[in-house]
């Protein structure tokens, strides 16, 4: 019987999901992930659920390395090359700051020393016309510095070249002849899109991390086919689409969110099975919180993310916004004496106190675990034995300094990480435009549902869903991922000296292109095709996405009223205004393919309505209580289909754990998936 696996390396833990094609069964597994050498995580869960090699028709994997290698600067040696006299744009960066008054803070610098910054002579003006050509000389000059120099990548950015990119093309003929060693990055390739500096950036840190990754899945690939696993090895993109692993090494900046992007897929899948159109996706893992919004069936998409303030990363992605707080996060006493949680975490190892492998600050883990929320013996599906004990200590030092008593101090410690939590919430809900008072927040991740009912009732949300197989949810989306390219070029033009002939024939050429790239990734099938065009009204700087009423055909006059009409629309619902009668600017157009993964049909669960028995109880704090209450446990796998219980209970599982406060009501329904009414639901209804 053939099975695809989804596998999630976390900071923490990975993550498998398998699925068997044909019965839609479903099989989990979970292990301490590790970093020093990611295949034995990888062969690790594989070997837990006893998958057969020739049994598995497809692994799609996703992961935190290329994030993880930026933010501690463990990439490649970088040069840049560009247009003699505009180095120094990658330093100069934007004229903005993060902190207004603080003469002391700089600016992030791109993994790049002013000293390997190279310049070669030649121009395009923004016609794409050549105004100098290349000069060749001066282009070899250089990539035989880089190579005296040692550098192993080199990122090439010259001026208009997304118009013109026959200069950049050449040198890279230049290096496959003088350095063949080199990992080349070309900016028209990267993001063939206007604003220098995002484009420049963005091309620095995909060459700074292609050593990395070329050498992070051949490596992988290498383990899986020592261990007789020779069935197609893909990876999450950060657009939402998979890819297979040969093409990730050659555009390592398409995967620097690919591990929270499944997470999302799978909750858009199972909002549409359970018939709820808009949700709040919240993945709480050991070491991060990351969040997104899915409104009308579709999530909200992005052309990048900083991941330090002022360092640009262009490509398409899934928006989701991440902090440090997760159950392996610190708590801490800064300066003035208050207490703080995150974003610095425990991570795997040492990790929290309650571990028992040497950690030190107390987490909110060991917050938890001192409130009652965790048992010790059953966590992580019984893997780890939780010290509680060690816990208390850690916490009961901080609750000296503090001048509180330690359960008001490991309640502290949970609700600012809530806090933090619902202020990450409001990044992607309120400040676009979002009532969070219409969604359902959908909670998974280890550390998920033990917050998720508190954080609903902070943000007035009326119900909560908790997914079965809440705990490995992103892996299980990454086995229903679509195969995806996304393409785009700036094409500056004006709705009062519009050619139409040229706006079709710049779709027409992202069509072909795109179908060809997912062609060469490995797709065998017809893709669907999605087109927009990004809008603004003259004068603005920054852009609405359009989607486009004719997909694939000639785009004619009715078509195009039409996109004017949705542009308005969009407007009105991001700025609060239109602007009849002004002039509007398209600036770039985009394109998308998808290639469609069969979806696994979840089985229903049984239906009882006789009353669920629960399997103890224990004392569990809440503060609106007034400290500890006799809280009834219930074991997951144990609860049928129409299942009701009222809080405050817990209902535990393998490798996650749902806290029901006081007031609230919770219902199973015919898939397993826990509905949580909050004390804001009106009745009995959803």
């Amino acid at each position: 019987m053939a099975v695809r696996l989804g596998i999630d390396v976390g900071g923490t833990f990975t993550d498998l999901v398998l699925i068997e094609e044909d019965t839609g069964q479903v099989l989990t597994a979970k292990a301490s992930s590790t970093p020093e050498n990611p295949v034995e995580g990888v062969l690790n869960v594989i070997h837990q659920v006893g998958a057969a090699s020739q049994q598995i028709s497809a692994l799609v994997h996703g992961t935190t390395v290329a994030t993880n290698a930026l933010l501690e600067r463990k990439g490649a040696r970088t040069g840049f090359l560009c247009t003699r006299g505009f180095r120094d744009i990658i330093f100069i960066q934007r004229m903005n700051r993060k902190h207004h008054y603080d003469l002391s803070w700089d600016k992030p610098r791109l993994p790049v020393h002013r000293r390997d910054c190279l310049e070669a002579s030649e121009r395009v003006n923004a016609k794409g016309e050549v105004v100098q050509p290349l000069n060749e000389d001066e282009g070899r000059a250089a990539i035989l510095e880089f190579r005296r120099r040692g550098i192993e990548a080199i990122a090439v950015c010259f001026l208009y070249s997304y118009l013109h990119p026959q200069h950049e093309l050449r040198v890279r003929e230049l290096a496959e002849e003088l350095y063949p060693e080199a990992h080349v990055s070309l900016s028209h390739e990267v993001y063939p899109r206007w604003r220098e500096y995002e484009r420049a950036s963005t091309t620095i840190i995909d060459a700074f991390l292609k050593p990395l990754i070329d050498s992070y899945v051949n490596n992988l690939q290498r383990g899986l086919v020592a261990n007789k696993i020779e069935a197609p090895f893909l990876i999450m993109k950060s657009n939402g689409g998979i890819t297979d692993y040969a093409s990730t090494a050659k555009r390592p900046v398409d995967v620097i969110v690919s591990g929270p992007v499944g997470g999302v897929l799978a909750a858009v899948y199972l909002g549409a099975l359970t018939g709820r159109q808009n949700l709040i996706a919240t993945d709480m893992g050991g070491t991060s919180f990351d969040v997104s919004l899915i409104a009308n069936n579709r999530f909200n998409r992005s052309h990048g993310v900083e991941i330090e303030w002022g360092m640009p990363i262009r490509t398409p992605m899934v928006e989701v916004e991440t902090i440090g707080a997760g159950g392996g996060s610190l708590a801490w006493i800064d300066k003035g004496g208050l207490l703080r949680v995150g974003p610095q975490s425990a991570g795997a190892h040492p990790g929290p106190v309650c571990y028992g492998r040497g950690g030190a600050g107390p987490t909110v883990t060991d917050a938890n675990l001192v409130l009652g929320r965790l048992d010790p013996d059953r966590f992580a599906g019984g893997q780890l034995q939780l010290d509680k004990g060690g816990a208390e200590a850690a916490i009961a030092r901080y609750a000296e300094r503090l001048g509180f008593g330690l359960h008001a101090t490991a309640h502290h410690i949970v609700e600012l990480v809530n806090w933090n939590m619902v202020n990450a919430i409001r990044l992607v809900s309120i400040d676009k435009g979002y009532d969070p008072r219409d969604f359902t927040l959908i909670s998974f991740g280890g550390a998920g549902s033990a917050h998720a009912a508190a954080l609903a009732e902070i943000m007035g949300v009326r119900e909560v869903l908790v997914p079965v197989h809440q705990g490995v949810l992103s892996a299980l989306g990454l086995t229903i991922a679509d195969m995806r390219v996304d393409v785009s070029q700036t094409a500056n033009m004006r709705s009062d000296l519009l050619d139409r002939v040229l706006v079709n024939a710049t779709l027409r050429d992202l069509r072909v292109r795109a179908l060809t790239t997912i062609t060469h990734e490995g797709y065998r099938g017809e893709p669907s095709v999605v087109e927009t065009i990004e809008m603004r009204y003259l004068g603005q700087n920054y852009g609405v996405e359009v989607p486009l009423p004719q997909v694939g055909q000639v785009l004619d006059e009715a078509g195009l009223h039409e996109v004017y009409e949705r542009f308005a629309a969009l407007h009105q619902l991001l700025y609060g205004y239109t602007l009849d009668h002004e002039v509007v600017e398209f600036v770039n157009f985009n394109v998308t393919v998808i290639g469609p993964t069969p979806r696994p049909t979840l089985p229903t669960i049984d239906q009882s309505a006789a009353p669920p028995e629960p399997i103890g109880a224990r004392p569990v704090y809440f503060d609106e209580a007034g400290g500890f209450v006799n809280c009834p446990i219930f074991w997951r796998d144990g609860l049928r289909g129409g299942a009701q219980l009222q809080g405050p209970a817990v209902v535990e599982e393998d490798f996650a754990t749902t806290v029901l406060q006081p007031g609230q009501r919770l219902r199973v329904d015919e898939w397993g998936n826990l509905i949580i009414q909050t004390r804001h639901a009106p009745g009995d209804g959803r």
